[in-house]
């Protein structure tokens, strides 16, 4: 069994190594902003006579200045128990030893607070987070809906910090009665750094499963924005534009190299020039640009002022080091080949074919037989046809909706497993 020092130990380290990595990444107005962090440092007590060690501490020093301006203490209690108010009376005690006009204190816990110690920490200005599992620190989130009742808002947090039942937030703060999601929030709260200038890489992305996206599939197909198979863009983004007060703009010629983007404010879908060397090409991309707004236009909003998408992420084969990032295309892929290739039209459409084939097996079979290639492909060639949609495309979605067993392509194999666990 881990040791209360070992786990203690290991909750300083994540959040040191988050905050480092937070104040390093060049992802800010102001990046770093003079603050520098540190693990175990002391700082001189006068009524000790000596140091007291504190578990993080944030340095913050204005331009000019000898010494820090602002110093953000932070203790770490990873407890098998709540956060007691003797714990945060102690702490207290420490921050006015070493300074109450510019020291600021955080408590983080990976547990509950009692109501006591929340009571206290409130009336003395400490903040206080609680995150629901040491192995992981969420540290971008979302952000809190500002227009509740500041009861409400308050309500809410006091059940989040002291009821023993924690909520599926992996990380939640208090400070200055203002309820935050992420440390990065909290680092923005206090001064210590600006907001994102392009935050994409460290937002969380939910997963979403193949059953929400058919769902919203489903409910697009209700609205008879097919022609026959073929998904009719006109009739889709005259449905879409007042629902998200969103413009389109098609064939762009701006120096960026991309071939579809997604702008915020305002919102506006925009859809390259250079996407018109290939009909299915152009209508993926603009599928993939939708994808994000259905799927990602409340995630990104507040971190991003555009998002755009080249080659790289418009692959179905997309792979990237950046595994949020990566996420975040395979969400709008996916959703594009379902939206373009809905199961209902794609059923019907491959029902009629095994008809004319005369196939009464339960799926088609690729392997390297010519004769299954040969009929295969044929089938392929005719749908992509009637859907306009590239072969790849119908491949991966004949193969998630068992119709097609494709032993020649590992890749792809891989990619739906890694996303959808089969």
């Amino acid at each position: 069994m881990e040791s209360s020092n070992k786990k203690g130990d290991r909750l300083e380290n994540q959040v040191y190594d988050l905050i480092l990595k937070l104040l390093d990444e060049d992802n800010f107005i102001a990046p770093k902003k003079q603050s520098k962090v540190f693990k175990k440092k002391g700082y001189y007590s006068s009524k000790r006579k000596g140091d007291i060690i504190f578990d993080v501490t944030i340095e913050t020093t204005l331009p000019n200045a000898d010494k820090y301006s602002i110093l953000i203490v932070i203790e770490c209690k990873n407890l098998g128990r709540k956060v007691e108010v003797s714990d945060i009376e102690e702490f207290s005690k420490k921050l006015s030893q070493i300074g109450e006009h510019n020291t600021k204190g955080i408590v983080i816990s990976t547990n509950t607070f009692q109501k006591s110690a929340y009571d206290f920490a409130k009336s003395e200005n400490i903040g206080l987070a609680r995150i629901n599992s040491s192995d992981e620190i969420q540290w971008i989130n979302y952000r809190k809906d500002n227009s509740q009742n500041i009861n409400d808002i308050l309500n809410e947090e006091e059940k989040e910090f002291t009821d023993e039942f924690c909520n599926q937030n992996s990380f939640v703060a208090t400070l200055n009665f203002n309820k935050l999601m992420s440390i990065a929030d909290l680092l923005i709260e206090l001064s210590v750094i600006d907001r994102f200038i392009n935050g994409k890489d460290l937002i969380k992305i939910p997963y979403i499963s193949h059953d929400k996206l058919n769902s919203i599939v489903n409910k697009l197909y209700n609205y008879n924005l097919y022609n026959d198979y073929a998904l009719n863009f006109d009739k889709l983004t005259s449905f879409l534009e007042p629902l998200y007060n969103v413009t389109f703009k098609y064939d762009t010629l701006e120096e960026e190299n991309y071939l579809g983007k997604i702008e915020f404010n305002p919102l506006c879908i925009k859809i390259s020039k250079n996407a018109r060397i290939d009909n299915n090409r152009w209508r993926f991309t603009l599928a993939h640009e939708i994808g994000h707004l259905i799927l990602h236009y409340n995630l990104l909003k507040d971190w991003l002022n555009e998002k755009e998408d080249d080659d790289l992420s418009l692959a179905l084969r997309y792979s990237d080091a950046k595994r949020n990032f990566e996420k975040l295309e395979i969400q709008a892929n996916l959703f594009a080949s379902y939206l373009l290739l809905p199961e209902k039209l794609l059923k019907v459409a491959i029902n009629t074919l095994f008809d004319e084939y005369r196939i009464h097996r339960r799926c088609l079979y690729l392997d390297n037989q010519p004769v299954n290639q040969k009929e295969v492909y044929e089938i392929l060639g005719i749908l992509s046809n009637s859907f306009q949609v590239s072969i790849e495309a119908i491949k991966i979605r004949l193969i998630k909706l068992n119709l097609l067993e494709d032993e020649t392509d590992y890749s792809l194999k891989t990619l739906l497993k890694k996303y959808f666990g089969k």
